[in-house]
């Protein structure tokens, strides 16, 4: 019977007789290595979206101001504690900060609890081309939303739903959007972060107003973000946001953006 109080078994590393020890790293060299790791596969496939067709892609930029907003019923009334309400507005402008679109976008949602959410909502989009005249488009949209931390790092998925009108054309439009994000602190300050996301578009069918059935677009954006107050309620976010868009019937368009993103989290 061996001894409980000895149960410990020491190793020997190397032949010198220096004794080795499970040794874990400080928790801020974790997080470090865990953020360098995120950048690092997030811009491995912000360089292979880059390189896709290379020389083929018309180049261009701008920037994109984006407000996201989310909360709860309950200081309404508790029994609407499950009932909530979503809200994003985003301007967009043009290298020469020329306006070029405008998008809000209003819903209400469900907790269905495991950090889980659906939502339904409509949206408004204005785009004044440099090419052609200004339309809109109106959309409903659907979608679920996921969040979850694994350790120090957000995981949040998000899958919508749209149907589009737009001025344009008469037809429906049918598009699948899958939205992935992940978001880490930085040992360098309690405040400080990264974050990444990438987004898919899928049209779902032909359209009299040019929408082509397959992918037909990508956001892929990373970025420093900072919290701003107690809890973590409202985090800004500015980084590089790369967007691809096919274009039927002439060459696809690689746009390089500069995004800042205020979110807004009310409990």
């Amino acid at each position: 019977m061996s001894d409980p109080a000895c149960a410990t078994v020491e190793r020997r590393s190397q032949p010198w007789g220096i004794w080795s020890a499970q040794i874990e790293p400080p928790e801020e060299v974790i997080a470090v290595r865990r953020a360098v790791a995120i950048a690092i596969v997030c811009w491995t496939f912000l360089a292979l979206e880059a390189g896709v067709v290379g020389a083929e892609l018309d180049h261009d930029g701008g920037g994109w101001l984006m407000l996201f907003a989310n909360g709860s019923f309950a200081p309404a009334t508790p029994q609407l504690r499950r009932l909530r309400w979503w809200f994003d507005l985003q301007p967009r402008f043009t290298e020469d900060s020329d306006y070029e679109q405008l998008l809000v976008r209003p819903g209400i949602g469900l907790d269905v609890g495991h950090g889980a959410s659906l939502w339904l909502g409509y949206a408004y989009i204005n785009t004044d081309p440099a090419t052609r005249a200004s339309f809109d488009e109106h959309r409903i949209w659907q979608q679920l939303l996921w969040s979850t931390k694994v350790g120090s790092l957000g995981l949040q998925s998000r899958t919508r739903l749209e149907q589009r009108f737009v001025d344009t054309g008469s037809d429906t439009g049918w598009r699948a959007r899958q939205f992935v994000k992940a978001a880490h602190p930085l040992a360098l300050h309690p405040r400080l972060g990264l974050a990444a996301y990438d987004e898919l578009f899928v049209d779902l069918k032909d359209t009299d107003f040019g929408a082509d059935g397959g992918p037909s677009q990508n956001r892929l954006f990373a970025g420093f973000s900072w919290k701003l107050g107690e809890g973590g309620h409202t985090v800004v976010e500015l980084g590089y946001l790369n967007q691809w868009i096919a274009n039927t019937g002439r060459t696809d368009t690689m746009n390089h953006l500069a995004s800042l993103n205020l979110l807004l989290n009310f409990p």
